[in-house]
């Protein structure tokens, strides 16, 4: 195996063979080819399978992804400035002819996902709408192609470091991490900031932690403008800075002051020159931009039962998170990648980088008063470094059983860690496309984390393309219909527009609660516990539920009707394949 005549200490970076740079390169193709056959949000592109449901902040990355493609073609054209593009309503007044920069994240992952929405939409034309031009499917493409870059990046460095296995099992994992792979789907800053949050660790290993010599000043310059692009993309970037220079420090001491000035010095500058939002006021709008993480609206949290605010919750909320929300299995390879003691992980510095890189953020999260919320979605950036520790650990486990196992067959070695990876894949399938609701084993699956506690959906991903169909299908055109919760003040207006399996009857939704839906007789809910008051919780009073989504017996969205007979099996119809009715349960 690679690396294993070689002192801990010294780890070096083998060449990739072909044969195992094609298999991790097909990996990513499968990874890619997978999501896209299931991308679509509410009937965009209907020839493609149903993806998860429109997410809320969906909307408002595909809205400003598409502003800013379209006012940087004017700009090119001489049509618009810079300022007109970047200057908000303080900045413009009224004199914004391309509307309103949106300032709260970078530009550089929205500009992604606008430019897979105009070649895509460009390229084959979503189903027409009278109420938008935006398509969210298409600018899913964004994320899809960032999942495939990211498998292949991951699988081909874990094979050069512990071996081509290493590699595969490595691009493997991140298929079946149910997590990884919803946010894959989603037009959201996830993908984006965990393929520029892995790029800039995995590049710092490459150049940083092999030999014994300290970095030279040259060795910074690509990690630096990797670490200015994950900036330019979201604020989770700035967590790579202290742990990189933790780690640097630790084994340089002095001689990592220049190489860490120089990195971090083309990372500023990078942010600094792609965001020109920075430029109409540099000092303001930096402290503005950072001061946001503190002074941003309180969310909700619903952990172990309890309903908390974000600032409150127990400090043990993200390690529990990735501990249950990753296969089980895949945890038992990792693992296998730490612990064994003729494979000491600490005499490996890229490991040790990795696993800073890892501990940094999850440190973060735990600390008292740190905002958290939503799952594990401010710590995805983890998931792929830990995929690389699961390569080292198959790599080190198959190792070990060819020691025991010597007078077998060569595959038999690699029966073991094969069938770990194969079992892992249940949640997968069982949760799809509704993956941000995935729980391991370790606590019961979803079921059995539902009765723990842990939040069965959070981001209205629940509401599904076959769902809304089977809703427009039993609820009179003229009738209004109360749904809850609502994330945002705009979340339901805007939801209406991007919901094109609803176009040709369109429905008129009401915040349940509010007067608009006092005589509404449907209620639509997806079930975020931290924002459903314990009534609405399992059904809202006097009501019937009429159809539903469920993913591993867990209910993660529902229709209820105030009129509904109480023999339903007389009434309902053979659900879909995304939906399910009482009938059936």
């Amino acid at each position: 195996m690679p690396n294993s005549t070689l002192p801990p200490s010294t780890p070096e970076t083998t060449d990739v063979s072909r044969r195992a740079r094609l298999a991790v390169a097909a990996l990513a193709v499968l990874g890619l080819l997978g999501v896209v056959s299931h991308l679509d949000a509410a009937g965009d592109y209907p020839g493609l399978g149903a993806g998860p449901g429109l997410t809320v902040d969906e909307m408002f990355n595909v809205s400003e992804g598409f502003r800013l493609v379209e006012a940087t073609r004017f700009c090119f054209l001489g049509e618009l400035t810079w300022q007109q593009i970047f200057g908000q309503q303080e900045d413009l007044l009224a004199a914004a002819p391309a509307g309103y920069h949106l300032a709260d994240h970078p530009p550089l992952g929205r500009v992604v996902l606008g430019l897979a929405h105009q070649t895509v939409t460009a390229l084959v034309a979503p189903t027409h709408s009278e109420t938008t031009p935006l398509a969210p499917t298409a600018a899913r493409f964004g994320s899809a192609i960032a999942f495939g870059w990211l498998i292949y990046l991951v699988g081909r460095t874990t094979a050069g470091w512990y071996g081509s296995v290493a590699g595969f099992s490595a691009a493997t994992s991140l298929l079946l991490m149910p997590r990884l792979v919803a946010h894959a789907h989603l037009a959201s800053l996830e993908m984006m900031i965990t393929l520029a949050y892995t790029a800039s660790v995995l590049s710092l290993a490459e150049r940083w932690a092999t030999g014994s010599e300290a970095p030279r000043v040259r060795q910074a310059v690509v990690p630096g403008l990797l670490l200015g692009l994950a900036l330019l993309t979201k604020i989770q970037a700035i967590l790579l800075i202290p742990a990189v220079a933790a780690w640097s420090l630790l084994r340089f001491r002095g001689r990592a002051i220049r190489p860490l000035l120089c990195w971090t010095a083309i990372g500023g500058v990078v942010f600094f020159v792609g965001w020109p939002w920075l430029w109409l006021d540099p000092l303001d709008h930096l402290i503005e931009y950072f001061a946001r993480t503190t002074e941003r609206a309180q969310l909700s949290v619903y952990y172990l039962g309890n309903k908390t605010p974000d600032t409150d919750v127990p400090w043990h909320y993200a390690p529990v998170l990735f501990g249950v929300t990753v296969p089980l299995g895949l945890h038992a390879l990792a693992a296998c990648g730490l612990v064994f003691r003729k494979r000491q992980w600490w005499h490996d510095h890229r490991i040790v980088l990795l696993v800073t890189c890892i501990a940094f953020p999850l440190q973060v999260f735990m600390t008292p008063g740190v905002a958290v919320y939503d799952g594990t979605r401010l710590f995805l950036v983890v998931f792929p470094l830990w995929a690389v520790l699961i390569g080292r650990g198959t790599m080190i486990l198959s190792e070990w059983l060819s020691q025991r196992l010597g007078q077998l067959s060569r595959g038999t070695k690699w029966l073991l860690p094969a069938a770990i990876l194969i079992s892992s894949s249940w949640g997968l399938i069982a949760t799809h496309p509704c993956g941000l609701s995935y729980y391991n084993i370790a606590v019961g699956g979803p079921a059995g984390a539902e009765s723990l506690g842990f939040e069965p959906t959070y981001w209205g991903d629940s509401l599904t393309r076959n769902f809304l169909a089977e809703v427009a299908e039993r609820v009179p055109e003229d009738e209004t219909i109360a749904v809850f919760p609502s994330l945002h003040p705009l979340q339901w207006p805007t939801f209406t527009k991007h919901a094109r399996v609803w176009d040709h009857t369109p429905r008129r939704l009401a915040l349940y609660g509010t007067p608009d839906a006092a005589e509404a007789n449907w209620v639509m809910i997806f079930r975020r516990k931290a924002d459903l008051p314990e009534h609405l919780r399992k059904a809202p009073p006097d009501t019937k539920r009429v159809c539903e989504v469920r993913r591993a017996g867990v209910l993660l969205a529902a229709l209820y009707h105030r009129d509904a007979p109480q023999n339903p099996s007389a009434e309902l119809r053979k659900p879909r394949p995304d939906t399910y009715t009482e009938a059936n349960h």
